[in-house]
């Protein structure tokens, strides 16, 4: 009776050690990136948004009259489209942060601050997501300063009150798009309210 040959045959152990065994290797290696990124990014998501908070009061604050602090400031609730937050200080300003899509799709975001008149009273562009030299100009006072002063009883349009950056068109109507917003916040949700 003939023996059976149980070893495996040279070239089945070298396919295995040269296809099946690299990817199972890489694959365990993924696995342990992926739970350590989990991991990673557990312990940094609440960092990450305590900092996100502080550069949002700064902003607020930095809108509002000089010795307003943050503690004196109430958060409001508001589901106006494109506001990411409002609050209010205790002599009746209102700060409404609005967001609009800019260049390329990046959102360019605004701090608009109204008096207990509902005029805008100052305001901060946050155009740091625009090409740098053209559509970040709308982050510079000279542009945004035209604002100020503004009734939010009526919509702000590129011209009226302050003219479009030239090449910065899209990044221009950003600004007017999340003002509008700003303003239709107040409107809505803000003035008038105790």
């Amino acid at each position: 009776m003939a023996e059976k040959n149980t070893s495996k045959a040279p070239e089945q152990e070298s396919a295995f050690k040269n296809l099946v065994f690299p990817v199972i290797v890489l694959v365990v290696i993924c696995l342990v990136c992926s739970a350590l990124l989990a991991v990673l990014n557990n312990a940094t998501a609440p960092v990450i948004e305590a900092n996100q908070k502080a550069e949002t009061l700064a902003a607020y604050i930095s809108v509002l009259p000089e010795g307003t602090t943050a503690d004196s400031l109430e958060e409001l609730a508001v589901t106006s489209e494109n506001v990411e937050g409002a609050v209010k200080s205790p002599d009746g300003m209102a700060v409404v942060k609005a967001s609009a899509a800019g260049y390329s799709g990046n959102l360019l975001t605004v701090y608009v601050a109204f008096d207990t008149t509902g005029t805008i009273s100052n305001l901060k562009v946050d155009a740091s997501t625009q090409t740098t030299g053209i559509g970040s100009k709308t982050g510079e006072e000279s542009f945004y300063g035209g604002f100020v002063g503004w009734s939010a009883s009526e919509q702000v349009s590129l011209g009226s009150p302050v003219d479009a950056i030239g090449g910065a068109t899209i990044s221009s109507r950003a600004v007017v798009s999340a003002l509008n917003s700003a303003i239709d916040c107040y409107n809505s949700e803000i003035a008038g309210v105790a």
